[in-house]
């Protein structure tokens, strides 16, 4: 039932326009008019910047994921998640394929469907997991296990399985990890020095997770 919720909601996204973006342009911010994304291929950070000129990255949707979904329940619900004063940026972290529909179209179709719904609902958890995992790995005991946190978190969402492990998609840099951890390049640096050296992780044109148990068990286990 699930995958047909799913599949459903990438239909009617699909009959949207599409789109070919490159990487590093800026897709929409919370600013713009409202409309609802499908990625079809590619990957997308959702970040602020705030005063101090810092970016602070929140989330990061891959293939398969559909954004934002806060204009979503203020159309179909007249309920605003965010009521802050920070404008939220979408860019594009590689050359990606995108869908897009306005929201009041989306309302259009999914008035009446309940297998609509239950895709929407469906969304809804991936983003409540996300944030939930975001939030344990702000209590985790160092730098370090909070980088071995994340990548795990990556791995079993956006990996890939091969030969040397599960290789992570996302072309992620130290800056980029340094932005969704809200730290310092410098303290990110050394952590992925370490984790390369106890083998959790290989590093090259991606990141390359050899045994996600293990890394998982490094963010986890107390020092």
């Amino acid at each position: 039932m699930s995958v047909e919720a799913l599949s459903e909601l990438r239909k009617v996204l699909s009959e949207g326009r599409t789109y070919e973006i490159q990487k590093g342009q800026v897709i929409l911010s919370t600013e713009d008019r409202e409309v609802f994304n499908y990625i079809s291929s590619g990957f997308v950070k959702r970040y602020l910047i705030s005063h101090k000129g810092d970016i602070g990255v929140q989330i990061i949707y891959g293939p398969g994921d559909f954004f934002p979904l806060s204009r979503v329940y203020k159309v179909l619900f007249n309920q605003d998640l965010y009521k802050g004063p920070e404008i939220y940026y979408y860019e594009a972290m590689t050359d990606l394929e995108l869908s897009t529909i306005d929201a009041a179209e989306l309302k259009e179709k999914v008035t009446g469907s309940m297998l609509l719904h239950r895709a929407l609902l469906i969304e809804a958890g991936k983003r409540l997991e996300t944030t939930l995992w975001g939030l344990e790995n702000i209590m985790m005991e160092n730098s370090q296990k909070r980088v071995a946190h994340q990548l795990a978190y990556y791995a079993r969402h956006f990996g890939k399985k091969t030969s040397k492990g599960v290789e992570i998609k996302i072309p992620l840099t130290h800056q980029d990890l340094a932005d969704i951890l809200s730290v310092a390049r410098e303290t990110v640096s050394p952590a992925m020095k370490q984790l390369r050296k106890e083998g959790l992780i290989k590093t090259n044109r991606h990141i390359v997770v050899p045994n996600i148990n293990k890394l998982e068990k490094e963010a986890y286990t107390s020092e």
